[in-house]
């Protein structure tokens, strides 16, 4: 089931109290006005490290007095001091928005804050909702560690339930569930939460395409502008044990998240990764790569990606991303592509290989045709923040990207890197 509730949550209000962390260019133009439009949330605090955020994205960010204006918020510095503040003590949840090397350190202290309100009062607790922004980190260990702590929350909680009468357990499903005072832990991957991706889920788990056999999948990006460009540190350049960054860490994620929660994370387990990339002559930064991944089942997958495609995908108008994904079944095939700025681009197939219908085409989601990631500056943002949002109010929410989901994109990206720098086929660093 990926759909569950967190009925047992403490919201008393129609509306989320939800803190943004992180002020630079994608919080400013999308998650800030989406946020502030939403009647069903109060955006409690920002929290920046920086009094006045910049971005060679957006060279004209506000300053954060100039953001508590405008939205009429308290700020932080840090987020240490926001969880001394009664703000902190009392949100539903946190969205996370900031440099990809910093998300670890952010998502730990969240997640204490999450055990601590359980631990001081188990029957009336407040519990945190994260959602976090893609990658879920950039360091492998630091993605193992994140789970293995969500994981020990859960373990204790259902522990606790168990021993309680059957009357005071939720009805949220055991294996989406994470305990210990977390609501839910989201990774912002906007594309898995779309009804498309859904869709291709419910045919993968349902057994319509039989066992995942074989994936082949492609995402090309125009980019360039952001690659090539040497004051663009955070996407360009190493940090903390980084083997590299550029297009695989700052645009494959979302392709590699997608494979993952339509295909399933138990059905496709990376095992080996072999991987050749290309670089920027201007930055170093990896612009195409072409992947083979080897999973535990002997299943495989085809991945390739590149950042030169003509064009800026946030010019006016935009140039769209192509996406090309294919998954094969023993019993049948999903295929899902197109422009992601074009619905008319393209169309989820399912070619079916039963023998009722064997080699029949049927379209699913006939009326939506091809959509990928939301990047929508108008209304309330993306499936995947509403997700978030309806978690804080204790209502039913899709996980479209969970933490193992995003553990399972870092784990191949990781080894992506490892493998081209020694040219080896590189095993995957498991937990």
């Amino acid at each position: 089931k990926r759909w569950y509730s967190s009925q047992d949550s403490s919201c008393t209000t129609n509306k989320a109290s939800i803190v943004l962390i992180g002020a630079g260019w994608w919080s400013q133009g999308w998650h800030l006005p989406h946020l502030n439009r939403n009647d069903s949330v109060t955006l409690s605090a920002i929290v920046d490290s920086s009094p006045n955020p910049t971005s060679n994205l957006n060279p004209n960010l506000e300053s954060l007095t100039a953001l508590a204006s405008r939205y009429n918020c308290p700020i932080f510095h840090s987020l240490t001091d926001l969880l001394e503040s009664d703000v902190g003590k009392s949100m539903d949840g946190a969205l996370v928005c900031t440099p990809h090397a910093t998300h670890y350190a952010i998502g730990v202290e969240l997640i204490q804050e999450a055990k601590r309100r359980y631990e001081e009062d188990e029957k009336n607790y407040r519990p945190l909702s994260v959602l976090m922004e893609k990658p879920m980190t950039t360091d492998v260990d630091e993605a193992i560690q994140l789970y293995k702590l969500l994981m020990e929350r859960k373990n204790a909680d259902n522990i606790n339930r168990d021993d309680n009468d059957g009357d005071d357990k939720t009805t949220t499903s055991d294996s989406q569930r994470i305990g210990g005072g977390i609501g839910c832990f989201l990774v912002n991957h906007s594309a898995n939460f779309r009804p498309q991706a859904r869709a291709a889920h419910e045919l993968i788990t349902t057994g319509k395409l039989g066992d995942i056999r074989h994936v082949t999948a492609f995402f090309a990006s125009p980019l360039s502008w952001i690659f090539d460009d040497p004051s663009n540190t955070g996407w360009n350049e190493t940090r903390g044990s980084m083997l590299g960054n550029g297009f695989a860490w700052g645009q494959q994620s979302h392709l590699l998240s997608w494979i993952y929660h339509v295909a399933g994370v138990e059905n496709l387990i990376p095992s080996k990764v072999f991987c050749h990339m290309t670089k920027s002559d201007k930055t170093g930064a990896d612009v195409s790569h072409a992947a083979t991944v080897i999973c535990s089942n002997g299943a495989t997958f085809s991945l390739s990606g590149t950042s030169l495609l003509p064009g800026n995908a946030h010019s006016d108008p935009p140039v769209g991303k192509r996406i090309e994904i294919k998954i094969f079944g023993t019993n049948g095939a999903v295929i899902y592509r197109g422009d992601d700025r074009d619905p008319s681009s393209g169309k989820l197939e399912w070619l079916r290989g039963d023998d009722e219908a064997c080699g029949a085409v049927e379209v699913q989601c006939p009326d939506l045709g091809f959509e990928f990631e939301d990047l929508d500056q108008d209304g309330n943002g993306p499936a995947s923040l509403q997700c978030f949002i309806d978690s804080c109010l204790g209502l039913e929410y899709y996980v479209g990207a969970d933490c193992l989901t995003g553990l399972r994109s870092v784990q191949t990206i990781e080894a992506m890197y490892r493998s081209h720098v020694t040219g080896n086929c590189e095993s995957i660093i498991d937990f």
